[in-house]
């Protein structure tokens, strides 16, 4: 029987982890569906959903534990067919480096019902003034329709609160 796993690998950057990780999974027989893999600092870290047959589950986490100095966790999980979205959006924000942003849009959000899917920030120097520019690129749904101009209202209030910028994308 095929099971879902997600797969969760944490540790000191080096090259080559990508490739000793995947080649387990390949070893092992399984596919992997998904992934997102990031450098933070000095750090690696990853996230994977793999499809692997349910009696190499115990086997696969021993040889992935076996990688030197790497944090392995193996979740598994089921594919989610409840989840169907009357909207989906793309939210992009940016602007001045403000301590709370990710929690008062996040916070807003949850509020309304509106589910984020995926979430990617950054730091980057402005080009002439150095100064640090937040970006945050948002995936978020919702189940129910929304009313998509009260939305972005309320995401401006929020916006210059903070000193940022919001742009809010239908995604079809």
């Amino acid at each position: 029987m095929r099971i879902k796993l997600i797969i969760t690998a944490n540790g000191p950057d080096r090259k080559g982890i990508v490739s000793e990780i995947s080649s387990i999974i390949g070893h092992h027989n399984c596919n992997i569906e998904t992934s997102k893999m990031v450098r933070l600092e000095n750090e690696f870290s990853m996230l994977i959903l793999i499809e692997a047959e349910k009696t190499t589950k115990k086997s696969l986490y021993l040889d992935l534990k076996k990688i030197k100095d790497l944090k392995f966790e193996l979740i598994e999980t089921k594919k989610n067919y409840d989840i169907i979205y009357e909207n989906k959006f793309h939210l992009y924000i940016n602007g001045a480096d403000n301590e709370g942003i990710v929690y008062q849009f996040s916070n807003y959000l949850s509020k309304m019902n509106i589910n984020i899917e995926e979430i990617n920030t950054d730091i980057k120097n402005a080009p002439v003034s150095a100064t640090p520019l937040f970006m945050m690129d948002v995936i978020i749904g919702s189940k129910k329709k929304i009313n998509e101009k009260k939305i972005i209202i309320e995401l401006n209030k929020i916006a210059e609160k903070l000193g940022v910028e919001v742009e809010l994308k239908t995604i079809k």
